[in-house]
């Protein structure tokens, strides 16, 4: 293979086989809409680091991890949409550095290149081609510029040219290969005429978000309803009345038994997840004093069991299709469940609910998924992580992932958007897709 050849690392049929072949092994052997302002950075501490061979905390890894967070913000897409481009930036930029550094295997494209290529000019070229392709009316304002800005600060000369041309080539493949992955395909949406009682009906006069991402091809999982939850309780049940009752009482914008402290957490659940997310995630990269190998590992892992967690998640979603506590507390007199009583008035904590449907939760399924992949990279479940608030709430640490993975499902019902059987489900949801993602998609080749 000559320094400029590129192939896809393997196909969704061949991994089946991979990983069949791996359990019959161990059988013999007996056994991943709001606006936020944030400031650009300039990726120029590593240059001179690297000309002293030290392997510098990275800048140019989290710098596009934050021009991307720019223009996907610009862009004001949804969260659905920034999770999955964020998957597409992370795979392109791991898999150009891994293919200059040669420590782990390539996540979709293999590719080789010349010895000495510049594994930060690789991220720059790779990032900025991957967000040119997803998010093109950010290009000339935020993209161009960053990029420009980036490459001035890696040294000119063959390295550097290397180091461009192996992440304009992943990043060109990985389009390439997900051509006809299904993302913002054309997926209609028609509500049940008439609704009834448990049906979901949009909560904004907007089209539904996120309607094709159930039928999309998902990074790692086999298929989207891979992990289908079970559903919803059935109405009529006394799991429902108490669900209902639950949030109908703590959810409420009026409730009198929330308390401060439930109040700010669900307040800080309800900001913008893909900001919020990858602010934090830039922030490990500084607390852990990451190299750029490691940074681009590790959002990667991260990224990808984010965007495979809400494509699994938004397949149950319009699968199930249930109401919001909205919806279904003020036609609580609809459901034939005695245990339920209506208020045609009621208005959750949270001021806008997700216009998509109820079960399950999305940041249940998305947000622990990203906690279990942390805790692969960090090689323990003690994850000491801080998530920053974007509005000035305050940062909030988590020390564990169980910390982080029970607050942010009891946020949704003490904002009143979810019930309980949503964030249980989506929690399970969200450790079934993580640990597909991780267990056969970041192998270590060298040292």
């Amino acid at each position: 293979m000559d320094a400029n050849s590129t192939t896809s690392r393997y196909s969704i049929p061949a991994r089946r086989a991979r990983r069949s072949a791996r359990l019959l092994l161990a059988g013999v052997a007996a056994a991943l809409t709001a606006t936020v302002a944030i400031a650009p950075v300039s990726p120029t501490a590593n240059a001179s680091d690297r000309q002293r061979g030290r392997h510098a905390t990275d800048t140019y890894v989290s710098a596009w991890d934050e021009v991307g967070t720019q223009a996907f913000t610009a862009a004001a897409l949804t969260p659905a949409e920034g999770h999955v481009i964020f998957g597409y930036a992370s795979i392109a930029v791991y898999d150009a550095v891994v293919a200059v550094r040669h420590k782990y295997a390539p996540l979709a494209i293999r590719t080789t290149v010349a010895r000495g290529a510049s594994a930060e000019a690789a991220v720059a070229a790779a990032a900025h081609r991957i967000y040119e392709h997803y998010l093109p009316a950010q290009e000339t304002t935020i993209l161009d510029p960053a990029y420009d800005a980036s490459l001035a600060s890696v040294p000119d000369g063959k390295p550097k040219t290397d180091g461009v041309a192996v992440g304009l080539r992943v990043a060109n493949a990985l389009i390439a290969l997900r051509a006809d992955d299904g993302f913002r395909a054309d997926v209609g949406y028609k509500p049940p005429t008439p609704p009834g009682p448990g049906d979901w009906i949009p909560t904004a006069p907007v089209p539904p978000i996120g309607t094709y991402l159930g039928q999309m091809r998902p990074f790692a999982l086999e298929s989207a309803d891979q992990f289908r939850p079970d559903g919803p309780p059935s109405l009529g049940s006394r799991r429902w009345a108490r669900q209902y009752n639950e949030v109908k009482e703590i959810g409420s914008r009026t409730s009198t038994t929330r308390k401060d402290w439930q109040t700010q957490a669900a307040l800080f659940w309800g900001e913008a997840p893909v900001q919020q997310a990858h602010l934090a995630l830039r922030g490990v990269i500084t607390q852990h004093e990451l190299d750029v190998v490691q940074a681009a590992r590790m959002v990667a892992m991260v990224s990808v069991a984010y965007a495979d967690g809400a494509i699994a998640c938004f397949d149950a979603k319009y699968a199930y299709e249930f109401w919001r506590p909205i919806t279904a507390i003020r036609a609580g007199d609809t459901d034939g469940n005695d245990a339920t009583t209506v208020d045609p008035t009621w208005t959750p904590l949270l001021p806008a609910t997700p216009n998509h449907p109820e079960y399950p939760s999305a940041h249940s399924c998305i947000t622990p998924a990203g906690g279990e992949a942390l805790a692969e990279f960090l090689g323990t479940r003690h994850i000491d992580l801080t998530v920053p608030s974007l509005t000035g709430l305050g940062s909030r640490h988590f020390a564990t992932v169980r910390d982080l993975t029970r607050e942010v499902g009891e946020a949704r019902i003490w904002g009143g958007i979810h019930f309980r059987t949503s964030v249980e489900d989506g929690i399970r949801v969200a450790r079934q897709v993580a640990h597909e993602v991780l267990h056969d998609n970041f192998e270590k080749i060298g040292r």
